[in-house]
């Protein structure tokens, strides 16, 4: 009789998946081992995996110390913790997470435009202190336009949330192609031409050479009084400092970010002080449907692999 053959997956941060999840890779066909901690060094033991399930393993781990890889799949959608262009040289499978988290994200960013527009924190403190106080300076999402920097599942996500509440979407993308749900496209080497119509500039966008520190200070100067800037795409494409100049002269309303530079953002750093920005720590993800989402799309790929 031939032995079978034997699948060896290795999965990283074993937590995001419930013991039953994990059944089901192994009726699949694969043997499955774990690795807790993706900035430890991996044991050497594991490098013989066919598939790794992870987020940043490659970051502390070298790619050619496996041997006989088939397929990354990533827990992330962003492909900026792998090298990529090692992976494709390689021949091995790489895959992301897909539009797993692109609506929670689309909500936060709803949430976040609202809380700067209806300024929340003034009532919040209000409450705390138990102060009537009314505020005469609010604003109206009716009539303004939303600027979406990538065009893919979180931006059209974005979009249908926005246009719900009588916006014109803007979206930019490498090509400039129309994408359904946008009103109108453009592509991202017009974004300086484009920017001083736009009320709301949502970042969306992967991190890539051509997108790093994309946000900068000619774009802030460029927009339009009062706009305001969110992100939930990677922390390098704005330069926070510039960011900072651009909220301290009044250029900018407020600023919502889920993600930033280096991460955690440190202590002392002037954004967490800053009155006019709103501070998560890369959070805007999470929901409680999440997880089950990510599993369909993983054990759709592991399927395909061995079929």
């Amino acid at each position: 009789m031939r032995k079978a053959i034997v699948i060896k997956l290795l999965l990283t941060n074993p937590s995001k998946f419930t013991n039953f999840q994990i059944e089901e890779f192994k009726k699949l066909g694969y043997e499955i081992s774990t690795w807790i901690d993706e900035f430890e060094p991996l044991s050497k033991d594991l490098f013989d995996s066919d598939v790794v399930i992870c987020n940043s393993l490659f970051m502390h781990n070298k790619l050619s110390n496996f041997n006989q890889l088939k397929m990354i799949q990533l827990t992330s959608v962003g492909t900026d913790r792998v090298p990529v262009e090692e992976i494709k040289k390689k021949g091995i499978r790489l895959e992301n997470a897909g539009d797993v988290y692109s609506i929670p994200m689309a909500e936060w960013v709803m949430l976040k435009i609202l809380e700067i527009y209806k300024e929340t924190r003034f009532f919040e403190e209000a409450q705390y202190k138990s102060l009537w106080r009314k505020n005469r300076n609010l604003m109206e999402l009716n009539g303004k336009v939303i600027g979406v920097l990538g065009t893919g599942n979180v931006g059209i996500e974005v979009s249908k949330r926005a246009k719900a509440f009588g916006t014109k979407t803007v979206g930019f993308n490498t090509t400039g192609n129309s994408v359904n749900t946008f009103d109108v496209c453009y592509s991202i080497q017009d974004l300086l031409s484009v920017i001083g119509e736009i009320d709301i500039l949502v970042l969306a966008v992967p991190l890539t050479e051509k997108t790093m520190n994309l946000i900068n200070a000619k774009v802030f100067n460029t927009m339009k009084n009062n706009a305001i800037i969110i992100n939930v795409s990677r922390g390098r494409i704005l330069n926070e400092a510039d960011l900072i100049e651009a909220l301290d002269k009044g250029k900018v309303r407020g600023a919502a970010l889920d993600v930033f530079s280096e991460e955690p953002l440190s202590a002392n750093h002037q954004l967490w002080k800053n009155p006019k920005v709103i501070i998560s720590p890369h959070n805007s993800f999470v929901s409680d449907n999440v997880e089950d989402r990510l599993f369909q799309v993983i054990f759709k790929n592991l399927s395909s692999l061995i079929t």
